[in-house]
């Protein structure tokens, strides 16, 4: 390489922090979220350096493959489920587990032909109001899972919005354990399971934990937090940035920097 910069990638320290964070979440598996090429870090790194992980999660399905071409067999999670029908050969041919979040998703894999059951993550609105059910579409989502042998296992799940903060998940969580009355209801002797904590609830709201946490950012050594450091939370980063100085002008008082002399 001509330029001197260096993006360094610490194995040990991403394998420390999903460990850390299991501890937080001991009765909860922990998906390793590796969205956006493993938040910039390469889903490959991720995928060798937390080979023994519970599972993943990624949005893209073409990451989701390549996790199950390296040798990964355990649960991989599509956190925005699928876009069009034609991607749930593909989810059935790798087993992946998809989110459901729209009674268009559930009216497809109710038409599909596959070759085993699909497990599902049913997800719920609680306030981040960007994708999920809430009401009516909660009922018909479950029902239609509780009745269909195209789903299989079957997971509630939702992604809380304001888990930073010290009282966020209040109002939430009671929404969303409402919801886990009306799955029993449901569902009847068919089982499930409860999927909430993102990095921030899994490191400050245990009453999230349920069946299966998703850290992203903490697991590359990130707080989620802004009134607590990666460091005291016993983070380590993953990535670390090196370079070397090329150039110095000496300026005075007042000078300005760069286009626009906007600095």
């Amino acid at each position: 390489m001509t330029r001197p910069i260096r993006a360094q990638l610490s194995k040990s320290a991403i394998q420390h922090n999903y460990a850390l964070l299991k501890s937080h979440a001991p009765t909860a598996k922990a998906f390793a979220v590796v969205k956006a090429n493993a938040y910039g870090h390469g889903v490959e790194f991720a995928a060798r350096a937390l080979k023994d992980a519970d599972g993943f999660a990624t949005l893209e399905l073409e990451s989701a493959i390549k996790l199950r071409n390296l040798g990964i067999t355990q649960p991989i999670l599509l956190l925005e489920g699928f876009f069009h029908a034609d991607e749930l050969s593909v989810m059935d041919r790798y087993h992946f587990t998809t989110a459901v979040h729209s009674s268009h998703q559930v009216g497809e894999i109710m038409k599909a032909k596959l070759s085993s059951p699909l497990d599902v993550f049913i997800k719920i609105n609680t306030g981040m109001n960007r994708l999920g059910f809430t009401d009516g579409g909660v009922r018909y989502a479950l029902g239609m899972a509780a009745g269909s042998r195209n789903f299989g296992d079957v997971t509630l799940m939702t992604h809380f919005a304001n888990a930073d903060t010290k009282d966020g998940i209040g109002r939430p969580l009671r929404t969303f354990v409402e919801c886990e009355r009306t799955a029993k209801e449901i569902m009847g002797a068919k089982p499930f399971q409860v999927s909430a904590a993102n990095s921030a609830a899994t490191l400050r709201h245990p009453k999230s934990h349920g069946d299966w946490v998703r850290p992203g950012i903490a697991l590359y050594g990130s707080s989620p937090f802004d009134d607590e450091s990666a460091h005291s939370l016993g983070l380590k980063p993953v990535m670390t940035l090196t370079s070397e100085i090329i150039a110095v002008q000496m300026l005075e008082r007042g000078d300005s920097v760069g286009y626009g002399s906007t600095f």
